[in-house]
Parts: C-alpha cells; sequence; structure tokens
C-alpha cells in the first residue's frame, strides 16, 4: 500500500518503536494507553512484507520489548546466583532472545496467514494476538492486559472472558486505527483500491460495534459495582511487610527475635492493638512452624492472647515419610488452631521445580548444580482450598494463593469455583508473595498490577500482601483502596469491604471457554490456509 518502500533503517526503527511503546505500560502503568497504539508502527513495517523479513521485524520489536520490560532479570541473576553484571546480562540476553520470540511469531503467523487466505484484518490480527500470548511458554507469563490495572472502564467485560479478552480488545483497536490511518491517508487518486471503499465499511463498523459495546459495559458495570461495594460491610485486615532481604547465604535471625518470636509476631502484636481482626504476614524466608513443636506452641499462645486470625506461609517438611516439601500457607484461628493449610500448586521452575529433568538423574544433577542455592525443590500441591474463619459472628470464606499462582487466570479462576461448589460463598482472594529477588526494579508492580485483574475476572476482594511491597487492597471492579510503599517494611490496617453471597463470576466457572474458542479458531484457519491449495487448485 505504500507508493515508495521505506528502507531497512525505517523499517528496524518502526518496529524498535513499537516494542517501547508496548513496554512502557509494563514499567508505568498510568502509560495504559500506548498499548492501544503500540502495535501501529510495527504493522506499518510488516505491511506487504515476506515472512523472513516479517520475522526479523518482529523479532527486532520483541527484542525492544522484552528488554525494556523484562530488565529485572539482570537484578535476579546477580542476586538468585550471585553472578558478575557481565554474566547476568549475557545469560539475560539468552532469556531475552527467547522472549522476543513471541512478537515474532506473531507478525509471521499473521503475514502467513494474509498470504494464503482472505480473512479480515479486523478477526485475523486478535486472534493471532491472543492465541500466540496465552500459549507461548514462559517461565513469567504476560498478557497485554496486564498494563491496564489502572484503566477501569477497559477492565469489566474481562469478569466473562479473562484477561484473554482484553488482550483481544487491544489487539482489535490497534488494527482498526491502523487500516482506519491507513486507508484515510492513502492517495485518493493513485489506485482506486486503496480508497475508503464500502467493502471496508462493514467490518470497520462491527470493529467499532464491538469495542462501544466493551468500554460502554464497562463504564456502566464498574458505576454498579462503586455503588454496590459501598454497602459492604468491612473487615480489619493487617498487612505486613517485613522487607526481607533475600540472600544465597545461610539468613541470620535479627537480635532480639527468634523462630518462635519473629518480627513479624511483634508487628502483628501492634496491629491487633490497633483493632486487627485478620494478620496476613508475606510469603518469605523459612519460620520453622511444622518442624518445630515449640514454634508452633508459641504461636498458639501468642495468637489466643491477641486474639486475631493469622495467614502466613512456611515450608512444610513435616511429611518425613515421602522426604518431600511443601511451599504452604497456613491460617490459625484466633484459638491458635490450624484451620487450614493449602500447599502451593503452581511452582516457579528451576526456583521450585525442575521441569523435565525431575526422572533424568544426571539432567537433574547438572541443573540443580547450575542453579546452586536458589533451587529450593518443592513437592507440589494436588487441591485448592478455602480457609473458613468466624469474623463478628460472621463465616469469612478465604481462597489462598502464593506468589506465582496470581499470574495464572484460569488457575484462579478454578480456585473460586472449586471454592464454592464446597462453601456457600467465597468472599475473599489472598495471596502471599515475595519479589524480593528482583531487587528494587519494576518486577514487583508488573506483579502486583497482573494480579489486579483476578479480583475483576472473578468479581472479588483481594489482599496481596509482598514482603519487600507494594501490597494492595483491590476491590471486584479493579479499584485498588489501599497501598503500601514499596522495599518499606512495616505494618499496616486496612478497612477491606466484603460482599455476601459472592460465588465468582462467569469466568469463574469456564475459564477455559473463550481461550479454547480461540484455539479453535486459530487451528482451524492454519489448517485451512496450509490445505487451501491442495482443496482448490488439484493437480490434473
Amino acid at each position: 500500500m505504500r507508493n515508495k518502500p521505506l528502507s531497512i533503517a525505517i523499517l528496524a526503527l518502526l518496529s524498535a518503536l513499537s516494542g517501547a511503546l508496548l513496554s512502557i505500560p509494563f514499567l508505568s502503568p498510568q502509560y495504559y494507553g500506548l498499548a492501544w497504539v503500540g502495535f501501529i508502527p510495527l504493522l506499518i513495517a510488516i505491511e506487504g512484507a515476506g515472512l523472513r523479513k516479517s520475522y526479523c521485524l518482529g523479532t527486532i520489536a520483541g527484542l525492544t520489548f522484552s528488554i525494556s520490560a523484562g530488565y529485572w532479570i539482570i537484578d535476579f541473576l546477580i542476586l538468585s546466583k550471585g553472578y558478575s553484571v557481565f554474566l547476568s546480562t549475557v545469560f539475560a540476553t539468552l532469556f531475552w532472545l527467547y522472549c522476543a520470540q513471541l512478537i515474532a511469531i506473531i507478525v509471521l503467523l499473521y503475514n502467513w496467514t494474509k498470504q494464503r487466505i482472505t480473512l479480515h484484518d479486523y478477526l485475523l490480527f486478535p486472534l493471532i494476538v491472543v492465541s500466540i500470548f496465552s500459549a507461548y511458554p514462559m517461565i513469567f507469563t504476560v498478557h497485554l492486559g496486564d498494563t491496564q490495572s489502572q484503566f477501569l472502564m477497559a477492565l469489566q467485560a474481562i469478569e466473562f472472558v479473562g484477561v484473554y479478552g482484553l488482550d483481544a480488545i487491544i489487539a482489535l483497536t490497534n488494527i482498526t486505527l491502523f487500516r482506519f490511518f491507513l486507508k484515510i491517508l492513502a492517495p485518493q487518486n493513485s489506485d482506486p483500491s486503496q480508497s475508503y471503499s464500502h467493502t471496508e465499511k462493514w467490518p470497520f463498523t462491527a470493529a467499532l460495534l464491538v469495542l462501544t459495546c466493551w468500554f460502554y459495559y464497562g463504564w456502566s458495570s464498574n458505576l454498579a459495582w462503586e455503588s454496590k461495594i459501598e454497602h459492604w460491610d468491612t473487615v480489619r485486615i493487617g498487612l505486613i511487610q517485613p522487607n526481607e532481604i533475600p540472600s544465597l547465604e545461610k539468613q541470620l535471625l535479627y537480635p532480639g527475635y527468634s523462630r518462635a518470636f519473629p518480627p513479624e509476631m511483634a508487628i502483628t502484636q501492634r496491629l491487633a492493638s490497633a483493632g486487627a481482626e485478620i494478620v496476613i504476614w508475606p510469603e518469605a524466608k523459612y519460620k520453622a512452624y511444622f518442624d518445630q513443636p515449640q514454634v508452633a506452641k508459641a504461636y498458639h499462645h501468642q495468637i489466643i492472647k491477641l486474639d486475631i486470625r493469622l495467614i502466613f506461609q512456611d515450608i512444610d517438611r513435616s511429611r518425613t515419610s515421602s522426604k518431600q516439601q511443601y511451599n504452604t500457607a497456613v491460617m490459625l484461628s484466633e484459638q491458635g488452631q490450624m484451620i487450614g493449610q493449602y500447599q502451593k500448586m503452581k511452582r516457579i521452575a528451576f526456583g521450585e521445580y525442575v521441569p523435565f529433568a525431575s526422572d533424568i538423574p544426571i539432567l537433574k544433577r547438572w541443573v540443580e548444580g547450575f542453579f546452586g542455592s536458589f533451587l529450593n525443590e518443592m513437592a507440589e500441591g494436588k487441591s485448592h482450598q478455602v480457609f473458613s474463619a468466624t469474623v463478628r459472628e460472621n463465616t469469612l470464606n478465604i481462597i489462598p494463593l502464593i506468589c506465582y499462582e496470581t499470574m495464572f487466570p484460569a488457575f484462579v479462576a478454578k480456585a473460586v469455583s472449586e471454592a464454592v461448589i464446597n462453601v456457600p460463598t467465597a468472599d475473599l482472594l489472598v495471596a502471599l508473595s515475595s519479589d524480593g529477588w528482583f531487587g528494587s526494579t519494576h518486577q514487583p508492580y508488573q506483579h502486583i498490577n497482573a494480579s489486579i485483574l483476578r479480583a475483576v475476572e472473578n468479581r472479588m476482594p483481594l489482599v496481596h500482601v509482598l514482603n519487600n511491597g507494594p501490597s494492595i487492597v483491590a476491590m471486584p471492579n479493579g479499584n485498588v483502596i489501599f497501598r503500601t510503599k514499596v522495599n518499606q517494611a512495616g505494618g499496616y490496617i486496612a478497612d477491606v469491604p466484603v460482599g455476601k453471597n459472592s460465588r465468582g463470576s462467569f469466568f469463574s466457572r469456564h475459564p477455559h471457554l473463550f481461550i479454547n474458542s480461540i484455539y479453535g479458531l486459530i487451528l482451524f484457519i492454519c489448517l485451512y490456509a496450509l490445505l487451501k491449495r491442495q482443496l482448490f487448485n488439484p493437480r490434473l
């Protein structure tokens, strides 16, 4: 559609610009609007390009995106492995190159499909973007919608389709704006086929209708939820940030404290005196609650004295017969009794388990040697759990999550759907995390912003407590009503509105419906594109 081809340098700059535009909202969510136009420079660059050029330009965009949004991998390697800056940068570069293939595959598949079949871009591009973002295997999952935590009007409809639907809407906006401005700017008298024709108007109108419905629902639903939340009763929840600095060395106890009385318990005492009804500790260092009976006994007596409920995380090594350990969340009642424990199900690859190598001793030993002290292998939990506590004579049903698990929309939705089978209502999502291995980078913010979408997807309040902050309280419409400062130790109290009769959302009950439909469509389109010549051009 261009009268004069752009130079390779200009095409590369356009691709890099797309990568930068897409990465900025991951670093600063107040610039969420850039995600809605971020693909446009790349779409200009690959318009009419061959497959090899499309792949190369997509790799440039992907590399710019992964370096900008994932620069924290260097800090992670320095802290977790003790590598030098140079060696960390070398390994980070390999990681970035792998992540860059996500966008490269998107543009390659997009142009490959366009060359073989006739399917409007307004349908094709969103389908490809959603399917690749969801299916591409990454240790740290990523979605375009993760950048939209401050754009409440765009979030509300994910209660039906999850973040996958928001990814599709962002992609649809990008391709619609690209095609619209390309048609408008095309010389009207140079080529009639490039003018804004009648055949282009109905898909454009359909795209506008979809976007209008999405945002109108977002606007009206957000107002309705704000009104509903105003009438909810609140629960006083204490949030604790120890702000522990992670280390590969054996961590020593702070002077004046012990396993039986850690710094978190001292802060818990102050929060209890300030009226906290439930106190939540984040995922942090080993506490010996399961291993040492005197520690469990001390917790028991202290909680009775404080008359509060406590949620915390520890490593459960009590199953000595199996020689396994579990990353476990625990809730104690106001009587100091354990009323629930949840063993983490979604483990971090190469941090909590070794994928593909557990049954191959030689390979497993090599991986364990490479990752060293950072690798602390955990067994996989088997089922979701609900912590049911009595607060002011009302039962509060809490769904616990541990760290990395908040990044998986369908996983959290399944936890909610299973909860409401076993208890009348599911009232609150609670996540315990430790992102200290990433240093003073943007990664904890990225984690928190992604987790906010879990509250909206399941229409349930979320309390997410991070060891180093920021910890948040997010409402079912995505509004964050409480946020702590990062890298600051302390205890905080938040009055958290909790609704009754909550049984999740449509997405909670059908988390795979939308994304599996997308996969099915993409599979059909790719098969059709592969077989088209054989079907319609048989050899004579």
